[in-house]
């Protein structure tokens, strides 16, 4: 029987070589990790949601505002409503416009509270509205939230626990049920104003309906319509957006964190009336002032 050599192929000696390679690269790696220590890759740590404590939040508003009203001289609502009437306009140095997430906004949006007695007991009180700041030391609300006399003044509360007293009106539009205030600077970046919201476009509102504060809700722009005043026609915006009592002056926000309107009134539609009271509640209209309406009182 003829016994043929072995000859040795070409491939599996590079095959073999490449082998050699890895394993001394194995060996390397492990000899210089610690004996007894193993590397582990944790998952990344989601941040965990705020908690709101409403009837906190509510009972340190109100006692920092009456601390104020008793140890400090703010400026007095009829103060504030004598300048409101007189409906002042500014130019106001805007941000350039940055995309802002909703718990980066919401930082900026805050607590309008007008600060009352009421006739059962001597001590303060505070009604709850909504505003958001425009510059550090200006803040958007409604007029009407401003225009009430038996107030004594307006108390502002930022989502970080901080309270101001307003000191001024800066701007001022009955027509448009807007208010433009000063108060101390908050240090804080300001929400950026957006273009107009075409009709159809995605937007959320954060406001403080009925004391539930820093409330979240969602919806689209559904229309904008002319809201008669005598023989003015005042532009406004409606959107499907949730929002009630205490969301007065709250922003409407597109997919940016830009303001593209402001939450002013709501509208009940009901199917029939009977003895003077509506019955069979169909829809309520959720209605807003254009950020366009803004932009003209402030000159931006």
């Amino acid at each position: 029987m003829t016994t043929r050599p072995f000859r040795h192929h070409p491939s599996l000696s590079r095959y073999t070589c490449l082998l050699h390679v890895f394993l001394a690269l194995f060996l390397c790696f492990t000899a210089c990790q610690s004996p007894g220590v193993r590397e582990t890759r944790m998952p990344t740590a989601e941040r965990a949601p705020t908690i709101l404590d409403d009837t906190l939040i509510m009972g340190q508003m109100t006692q920092a505002a009456s601390e104020a009203m008793d140890d400090a001289s703010p400026t007095s609502m009829s103060q504030l409503i004598a300048t409101l009437k007189t409906e002042p306009t500014a130019k106001v140095m805007l941000s350039k416009p940055t995309q802002s997430p909703l718990s980066e906004v919401q930082q900026s949006i805050a607590v309008v509270g007008g600060v009352y007695k009421c006739n059962r007991c001597t001590r303060w009180h505070v009604a709850p509205a909504s505003g958001f700041l425009i510059a550090d030391d200006l803040l958007v609300t409604n007029y009407h939230v401003v225009n009430q006399p038996s107030h004594q003044a307006l108390a502002v509360r930022l989502f970080d626990g901080r309270l101001f007293m307003v000191e001024e009106v800066v701007a001022a539009s009955r027509e448009n049920d807007l208010a433009v205030l000063r108060i101390p600077s908050t240090g804080l970046k300001p929400i950026s104003l957006g273009a107009a919201a075409p009709i159809g476009a995605q937007v959320d509102l954060i406001s403080h309906p009925k004391q539930r504060f820093y409330t979240l809700s969602e919806g689209r722009v559904s229309r904008y319509f002319i809201r008669r005043q005598g023989d003015r026609r005042v532009p406004m915006m409606s959107i499907t957006a949730d929002f009630g009592r205490g969301s007065s002056g709250a922003p409407v926000l597109n997919t940016k964190g830009h303001v593209v309107g402001i939450a002013t009134s709501t509208e009940s539609v009901y199917y029939s009336e009977e003895d003077g009271h509506q019955k069979n509640l169909q829809m309520v209209f959720k209605h807003c002032i254009p950020v366009q309406q803004l932009r003209k009182l402030i000159g931006g």
